[in-house]
């Protein structure tokens, strides 16, 4: 099946793969938090539009929707299962924006106020409005002329800036008119860790399992199949398994590639819905995966079948997408 996420509305109904794996085995009742994770397979995001029809949101910009369902729909990661765990002790989540202080010279600052005035109204007035503002500038002139001095110095290797000549000829720098101004924010990162414990055969055999599918989709494969003129395997199978002699016969390979490893979705879960009061995740790469089979500290297991008496693991996690203003909702489940 295919999924269209990173959208919170489409989230609620996206679903993975239909069978599915448990820690409790017997974790699940119909208002049981826990947490559920699907697995994709990755798509670029400039693959080309989605298969499925258009989407028409309220509230949202045609732009901001083709943002979130850039790669179009995902498919289910192949031979995977949904694996739902308990809640772990650390659940929390962060947002950060870059601000920075930048410095602004007082010619600079007037010219920027004019051409400020100048974007939000008459934008023909633009050039008048900055000449106008360097005019207006405290110490327009003899600023320009440390600017030119210089420029000519460093023309004959001087390497020096103007607050160099100001300061060693006059003894003052210029006014750096300093403001806090917004650079940027950053995709959201965290990490799970789950102490896995099994009671018995059966849930050792599915710790292992989760385990496993959590290593599988996290790294990459060897020599995929992109499609199209690049599938060397595909386009010349023939060539290696035509009629040949047997010690000239091979198997076709795209050793040139390695796929990108697949992809996850994290969701907090109170039975059958999202969580409406614990953070929820865009789609997120698997950025780590650390499995301790000695949490405890010594050496242990089970007599007979060997399994560890328990098993830490922690994934690390990276939201492919930026999570915008209009992902927060309020009122219920969000981003």
């Amino acid at each position: 099946m295919a999924d269209t996420l990173n959208l919170i509305q489409n989230l609620r109904g996206s679903k993975g793969a239909s069978s599915r794996l448990m820690f409790p085995s017997n974790l699940f009742s119909d208002n049981t938090d826990y947490v559920k994770f699907s697995f994709y397979k990755y798509k670029g995001p400039f693959s080309g539009q989605r298969n499925g029809s258009s989407v028409d949101i309220d509230g949202f910009s045609s732009d901001f929707i083709k943002y979130n369902q850039a790669g179009a729909e995902y498919e289910v990661y192949p031979e995977s299962k949904n694996i739902l765990l308990y809640m772990p002790e650390d659940i929390s989540t962060g947002y950060r924006s870059d601000w920075g202080g930048k410095g602004f010279s007082n010619i600079t600052t007037e010219a920027l106020k004019g051409a400020g005035s100048a974007m939000a109204g008459d934008v023909g007035g633009t050039v008048s409005a900055v000449v106008q503002g360097i005019k207006n500038a405290a110490g327009g002139v003899p600023t320009f002329a440390a600017e030119a001095i210089t420029t000519g110095l460093n023309a004959v290797g001087a390497n020096a800036t103007t607050n160099d000549l100001l300061q060693g000829s006059l003894g003052v720098v210029l006014n750096p008119n300093t403001e806090l101004m917004f650079s940027g924010f950053k995709l959201r990162e965290f990490d799970l860790k789950f102490k896995l414990a099994p009671r018995n055969d059966a849930e050792a055999r599915d710790i292992r399992e989760i385990v496993g599918q959590f290593k599988t989709v996290a790294l990459p494969t060897y020599g995929p199949r992109p499609g199209g003129a690049l599938d060397f395997a595909g386009n010349f199978q023939g060539l290696f398994e035509g009629d040949k002699p047997a010690n000239a016969k091979g198997k076709a390979s795209n050793a040139n590639f390695i796929g990108v490893p697949g992809l996850c979705q994290v969701k907090f879960m109170n039975g059958n819905g999202l969580h409406e009061f614990l953070p929820q995740y865009k789609l997120c790469a698997i950025t780590g995966v650390e499995v301790n089979y000695t949490p405890d500290g010594v050496y242990s297991t089970y007599q007979g079948q060997g399994s560890p008496v328990a098993t830490e693991l922690q994934i690390s996690f990276a939201e492919i997408k930026l999570v915008y203003s209009q992902d927060i909702n309020t009122q219920g489940a969000s981003y």
